[in-house]
């Protein structure tokens, strides 16, 4: 297991194991923390709440879930995202099949968090983290699809400010 990753934007902290084929990240969500909805073209996820209560979004549905309720499984290709819910953290367990560059994208946003690249809200701060974000969307738009910003918005950032 790594050592934990902050993102301080997110108010998550996360470690990462590789187990055979998948990739186990462990996630404590922080309170008024979350990961925003966005969707994994060829990954799986299969997410479990080991303590406290998030509200999950799967596809259309959001509700809120402990360790009572199970796994909730993301097949490929399907809009997921998760947030606190209480005054406490929480602590999720995701095991992602295949693994592609899902570690390596985590840490760079939590880098990018802590270097002040973007708003608590989660807006690039200025030109350098706007140009930075376009060149985070193009890096890794075949693994990870963010909603936000729209898609044509994401295209034109990329096309103006992404840098090769």
């Amino acid at each position: 297991m790594t050592e934990p990753i902050h993102d301080p934007v997110t108010r998550v902290r996360q470690t990462f194991e590789t187990r055979g084929e998948s990739l186990i990240v462990d996630t404590w969500l922080e309170p008024g923390g979350g990961l925003p909805p966005h969707l994994h073209p060829q990954q799986e996820e299969r997410w479990s709440v080991l303590e406290g209560k998030v509200r999950f979004r799967l596809g259309y549905d959001e509700r809120v879930i402990g360790p009572d309720d199970g796994e909730m499984v993301v097949a490929p290709g399907v809009v997921h995202g998760v947030g606190s819910v209480s005054d406490r953290d929480a602590h999720l367990r995701c095991v992602v099949t295949p693994p592609l560059r899902l570690q390596a994208f985590l840490e760079e946003a939590a880098a990018a968090g802590q270097q002040g690249l973007f708003t608590p809200r989660g807006l690039p701060r200025g030109l350098r983290g706007a140009r930075w974000a376009a060149g985070f969307l193009k890096r890794y738009r075949d693994e990870t699809v963010f909603l936000s910003p729209p898609a044509p918005v994401q295209k034109l950032l990329i096309a103006l400010l992404a840098r090769d």
